[in-house]
């Protein structure tokens, strides 16, 4: 069996000029560490502060240690027959080979980076530092930075990797090996060496062709949930709770009305347990929607192995079908060998990922090295049929029979708009239960907007087959760049160009029209009928903490096109637990340059970051949150920053995983992400969530009151506020200060609406910023 020297090197810096100051091997055989090695090494010359900071390396230390000369042959003597191995080979590699040769010694020896191998064989992780994968994988890693230390932890890594590579089917590790060749040096050795020693059967596992896939396993759905309400609570060790109790009656006194059911409920009461006890009490199969992915994942990781093992109530989740991996597609791509060296270890880590994974979903796989095309090029369409090669383990379908098969079928609301028409069946003799309904405004408009990129199809324009082409463009560039659109001048000359794209966009002639960041896009004059939408026999709950417009009467069920429902608000209780601050000396967020305003945000998160506390900072545009983002790096303040592109549950994840973490989120975490698991927690809100004055909704809404601004932009920033205080607020035990930023909130006529509905559950206090944070240091007191 081959011999490995695992090596980690300290060093005086990163750069190609850096000397050795500690060097650590481990020696791996048979999968076992056999042998250790550690020395000091003089680098002759003063450590750097933050060198010492890190490895815990004094200069006197360095001083006193031999010199490299007298370690050379020691050190000659353990790499000798042996395969280099390191975290990260170019450097440590390229560091001892160099100073071997300014010794008059060549170093030559084939290297295996275990970064590469970790990429490949935990494919699901979103980090692949050491310290990492130490914690995850629980390595020994007592003393990061000291060289012995990291190599001991890098030799156990490569042990986890050699067993993980034996347990793989043989199918699985043959193909992998075909690609290796793209991972850096000799990288390759490790799996080769491997494959001879994948003998597992895999009785749990489907194989065809270079695939396999777990089997998938359907359990027996029983719905053993008990029509009293207090034994099924008892039945999960759970005290009932009077808010609690009034709401579960509510929903079923209306489970007997055909008319569809709006209650709003405050945030912490219980609602999930209520609704889905209830009505399942009653024998009813659900179908539950909620506002994003990350609140569906919540739901099956937190519920429904709950329900499972109390009440055999089967949960299945159900995603839009570019969520998960299409077989066909990728067992095509296995074949092609021009896509990269990234791309090669992209198909890597999905063969590894297969015979792990019980979903399919591709948010699963790490986004490390990996681009958001190379996901794309394995999206499902959606199209499955019994012929197909992998048709028995295509998660698409085995999804569909999941959902079946089970009492709680949980969607998002974009699936539910998207598929709510064209999937009858899937409703019938199903409750819908709408949770968090105030969220279908948007997501309903967006179901109904037509789009196109302009760049897209103004190349697709042949600039030389004619002077009138030529003429047509520049009228059409020239007319798309104005502010005030001519929508039929536009339409004119996209049909001349034939640019189908643009004229179907185009096609009704009284629909609203805009340009939005080089999309232009249409949108019917009125909101969505989502009434319309629902199956005419299904019983349907919309459920949210705010749910009501205005006080006098409840006009959201109307804009959704409701005509015929009841609509229930259960009392509010004044939240004891949760602490609302408005800074009344805060910077003019109308005034001020958005440079300016993101230096102040950033300073007012380094000062609140010294209290010692987990922070979320919300934006309302990611202009602001890039520009926050920079002023906090300059500022050298670690942070979490949620990109655009990046799910939110990625970002979520990492921010659950570590101690006061900082992160910074806009749109998605306004409305779909829960902070439950810290115990305590700042919300820092940068700007009250007006929407724009040229907002899609607010245009549609004006058509229909006099002054939409006050009739529907302060009641649905309103409303959003609220949403963001119950994101940090979800238990009882669970204390939160909120900062409001934004002075307006202090001064302005409307603002004193704001404060008054806000009051009704929550403390909501004026003061200086100074005072505020003096005030929340005595609230974690009390």
């Amino acid at each position: 069996m081959t011999k490995y020297a695992v090596v980690d090197l300290e060093a005086t810096s990163a750069s190609h000029t850096s000397k050795i100051i500690q060097i650590g091997i481990a020696v791996v055989e048979n999968g076992k560490i056999t042998q250790t090695y550690q020395t000091d090494v003089n680098p002759h010359e003063a450590l750097d502060y933050h060198i010492t900071m890190l490895t815990g390396i004094t200069t006197a230390q360095a001083q006193a240690a031999p010199d490299f000369s007298d370690v050379l042959p020691d050190v000659a003597a353990i790499l000798r027959d042996c395969v280099f191995v390191a975290h990260n080979v170019k450097f440590d590699y390229h560091l001892l080979a160099r100073t071997f040769t300014q010794h008059g010694v060549s170093l030559d020896m084939p290297r295996v980076d275990t970064v590469e191998l970790a990429r490949v064989f935990f494919p699901t992780l979103e980090k692949y530092g050491l310290e990492t994968l130490s914690r995850v994988l629980n390595l020994q890693h007592d003393k990061p930075h000291e060289a012995l230390s990291d190599a001991y932890a890098t030799a156990k890594l490569l042990i986890k990797l050699q067993e993980k590579m034996r347990h793989l089917p043989k199918n699985v590790l043959t193909e992998i090996e075909q690609h290796a060749d793209s991972l850096i040096y000799e990288t390759r050795l490790v799996i080769t060496e491997q494959l001879p020693e994948a003998k597992r059967k895999h009785a749990d596992m489907i194989k065809v062709n270079h695939i396999s896939t777990l089997k998938p396993y359907f359990s027996e759905n029983k719905n053993l949930v008990k029509k009293n309400f207090r034994k099924n609570l008892k039945l999960l060790n759970l005290a009932e709770r009077p808010q609690q109790k009034a709401f579960a009656e509510v929903v079923k006194a209306r489970l007997a009305d055909e008319s569809a059911s709006f209650i709003e409920a405050p945030t912490g009461i219980g609602k999930t347990y209520a609704y889905l006890l209830t009505l399942l009490g009653q024998g009813k199969k659900l179908i539950l929607s909620v506002p994003t992915k990350i609140l569906q994942d919540q739901l099956m990781q937190d519920l429904a192995p709950v329900f499972k093992a109390k009440f055999g109530v089967n949960f299945a989740k159900v995603l839009g079908t570019a969520n998960y991996i299409s077989l066909e597609k990728f067992s095509k791509l296995l074949y092609k060998a021009d896509d990269g060296k990234n791309f090669e270890i992209f198909k890597m880590k999905v063969l590894v990922w297969l015979t792990e994974t019980k979903t399919g979903e591709l948010d699963e796989l790490s986004l490390t090295m990996t681009s958001h095309a190379y996901l794309d090029s394995i999206r499902h369409t959606g199209t499955v049929s019994p012929g197909q090669l992998y048709f028995e383990q295509d998660f698409w379908q085995l999804t569909q029979k999941k959902a079946e098969n089970a009492q709680v079928i949980v969607m998002n609301h974009a699936y539910l708009a998207e598929r709510i028409a064209d999937q009858t069946a899937m409703f019938e003799d199903k409750v819908l239960v709408v949770d968090e309904a105030q969220q279908l405004f948007s997501i309903l408009e967006n179901a109904q907007q037509k789009s196109v990129k302009l760049l897209d199809e103004l190349v697709k324009v042949n600039r030389h087959a004619s002077q009138l082409h030529r003429r047509l463009l520049e009228s059409l560039t020239h007319q798309l760049s104005r502010r005030q659109l001519n929508v039929d001048k536009i339409r004119l000359d996209a049909q001349e160009l034939d640019l189908t794209a643009i004229t179907d966009v185009l096609a009704n002639p009284e629909d609203f029209i805009w340009i939005q960041n080089h999309v232009l896009k249409s949108s019917p004059t009125d909101f969505l009928n989502f009434a319309a939408m629902i199956p005419q026999a299904t019983k349907t709950y919309l459920i949210g903490a705010t749910l009501a417009m205005s006080e006098k009467q409840a006009v959201f069920p109307e804009l959704l096109g409701f005509t015929d429902y009841t609509f229930d608000r259960m009392p509010l209780e004044k939240i004891n637990n949760q602490q609302v601050y408005v800074a009344t000396d805060s910077v003019d967020v109308t005034t001020e340059s958005p440079e300016n305003y993101a230096k102040f945000i950033s300073e007012q998160v380094r000062q609140v970051a010294k209290i010692g506390k987990s922070m979320v900072v919300l934006f309302t545009s990611n202009d602001s949150l890039a520009l926050t983002a920079q002023a906090l790096e300059a500022a050298e303040v670690d942070f979490l920053q949620a990109d655009v592109s990046e799910d939110a549950s990625r970002i979520k994840k990492k921010f659950d995983e570590r101690d006061q973490a900082i992160l910074l989120g806009s749109k998605k975490f306004w409305e779909g992400v829960d902070f439950e698991r810290q115990d305590d927690l700042i919300l820092l809100v940068t700007r009250l969530p007006f929407t724009v004055p040229d907002d899609i909704l607010i245009r549609k809404y004006a058509k229909r009151f006099k002054n939409p601004f006050f009739d529907f932009s302060v009641p649905m920033a309103t409303l959003q506020l609220k949403q963001a205080l119950g994101r940090v607020n979800r238990r009882k035990d669970q204390k939160s200060v909120v900062i409001i930023l934004d002075k307006r909130l202090a001064g302005k006529t409307y603002a004193k609406k704001m404060v008054k509905n806000l009051r009704q559950a929550s403390r909501v206090d004026f003061a200086k910023l100074d005072d505020i944070l003096q005030e929340t240091k005595s609230f974690w007191k009390e």
